[in-house]
């Protein structure tokens, strides 16, 4: 099998990690390697193969015995930053594209990251999360529309890289046309339920497709990649509504051409991702979360991918949030399963050895260091 761990990660999408609190125990350590939040789960979560090969991976790289609670105790044993570093380094990872809209209060900021992981830190900005802040502050949407195109303007100098969008969570992919005037009416309401509760979720369909369009704007004017979650998520998410081929009508808009799309996760849409990355210029595709939760579906993943879409539009990154374990862990399965993947290619005469290295490195790094630069 190919060996890949010379080659370097950008992680193009990951969440920021949680600032140290009480020491994890097993339950609260196990939560963090699925995406359910059902309490029933619980009894389960121990027995997926994920997990168990987890605490085999870990336990070479901490050297302790592969059982959970000598994984607890050896990750304790540094302070929180520098075992953070230690997985890090060990994940050989040269850049992290952040999301700073999951748990935000939770978590370190990407300052205060910066002063102890080893590589260069950018943040990717969730537009979904950014609105309801302004919804909380305005009085009424032009206040919101005003703010939201200020913050969107001249990103890059801000160290934002891209634009996220969590449509998928808030009614699925189906994006429709909406006016302004459209979005302007449902904003009172969107408004009362937000001082009833206390809190914004923004869920309005009028509101977030027109602030999608918006966010498109202010990305084609700075030619700046726009990430869609796709797929896979937690019981929030209807995955009937979240296949990327949802997303035509919107990719058939002249006015996005110049605006790259990157599709995030794709699980279990990946050939259908992989599909619109053979069909429009500016689709990509991503297989984080996707590597390594599907645990030996990794190699799977790739291969899917692959069948239609070229390798300069393939990106591995972690999906890593809260604890530094699922940065190593979605590095080094993202190797494997790539390695896997192109080890058999290369055998069936599809690759030859030369292709088959030029392909990890695109997958790897390159494509995302030329999509995102930094």
């Amino acid at each position: 099998m190919m060996d890949l761990t010379a080659i370097p990660l950008y992680d193009h999408h990951c969440h920021a990690l949680r600032r140290p609190g009480a020491a994890l125990d097993g339950a609260a350590f196990r939560r963090h390697f699925g995406e359910s939040r059902d309490p029933a789960m619980a009894a389960h979560q121990s027995s997926g193969l994920f997990y168990g090969r987890s605490l085999r991976d870990l336990a070479a790289l901490l050297g302790c015995a592969p059982e959970e609670d000598s994984v607890l105790a050896a990750r304790h044993r540094q302070p929180p930053e520098a075992h953070a570093r230690r997985l890090l380094d060990a994940a050989h990872v040269v850049a992290l594209l952040v999301d700073t809209g999951f748990r935000g209060a939770e978590n370190y900021t990407l300052t205060e990251q910066r002063e102890f992981l080893p590589c260069p830190i950018h943040e990717a900005l969730r537009l979904e999360t950014l609105a309801e802040r302004l919804i909380a502050e305005a009085a009424n949407f032009d206040e919101v529309e005003d703010a939201f195109r200020a913050a969107l303007a001249d990103v890059r100098a801000r160290g934002i890289l891209a634009f996220k969008s969590i449509i998928a969570y808030r009614g699925g992919l189906t994006v429709r046309p909406r006016t302004r005037a459209e979005a302007a009416a449902a904003f009172p309401a969107l408004r009362e339920r937000a001082v009833r509760d206390g809190r914004v979720r923004l869920t309005s369909r009028p509101v977030l497709e027109y602030l999608l369009r918006v966010g498109l704007e202010a990305a084609a004017v700075q030619e700046l990649p726009v990430q869609f979650h796709t797929g896979l998520g937690d019981a929030d998410l209807d995955l009937r509504r979240a296949n990327p081929l949802r997303l035509r009508p919107l990719l058939e808009e002249a006015a996005w051409r110049g605006v790259p799309f990157v599709l995030l996760h794709c699980y279990p849409f990946v050939r259908e991702a992989g599909y619109l990355a053979s069909i429009y210029g500016n689709v990509f595709l991503d297989l984080s979360l996707t590597i390594p939760f599907t645990a030996h579906g990794g190699e799977a993943a790739v291969r899917a991918a692959l069948e239609l879409a070229p390798t300069s539009k393939v990106l591995l990154g972690t999906d890593a949030f809260s604890i530094p374990e699922l940065f190593y862990l979605g590095a080094l399965h993202a190797r494997e399963g790539l390695a896997r993947a192109l080890t058999r290619l290369t055998a069936e005469g599809w690759l030859t050895p030369g292709q088959a290295e030029r392909a990890a490195r695109q997958m790897l790094c390159e494509n995302a260091a030329a999509l995102y630069g930094g």
